[in-house]
């Protein structure tokens, strides 16, 4: 059985580029454009792991680290966050508010998919 990954990313080329490389890695991927629509996909579809953006549209991904926190469901999900913020304060604050892990943008695929494997174990 695959993993399940909701992936959650407000620019569309970047969200079917990392949707389609998933899938070739054998993961289920269900996607979503923003934090509000990744909110609602992660209660309906209970995925094994979130891969996010911080920086979107509705719901950013702080916002979205805070419900996962504040539901019992989510708060078991481990969330990746993938953010072009490098500073160490965003992360930092990333990290506090739930992430399990961070990495920055541009990343290479083996990089995140290093960091998939190490969550979903």
């Amino acid at each position: 059985m695959s993993a399940k990954i909701l992936l959650i990313e407000d620019k569309a080329g970047l969200l079917d580029t990392l949707k389609s490389l998933l899938e070739l890695h054998q993961y289920t991927v269900i996607t979503a454009s923003n934090g509000e629509e990744g909110l609602r996909m992660a209660i309906t579809h209970t995925p094994d792991l979130v891969i996010s953006d911080i920086y979107m549209p509705v719901i950013n991904g702080y916002q979205l680290l805070e419900k996962f926190r504040e539901n019992p469901e989510l708060s078991k999900i481990p969330v990746l966050i993938a953010s072009a913020k490098t500073g160490e304060e965003e992360i930092n604050n990333a990290l506090q508010k739930g992430a399990a892990a961070y990495i920055t943008k541009p990343f290479l695929f083996a990089h995140l998919h290093e960091n998939i494997r190490k969550l979903l174990s």
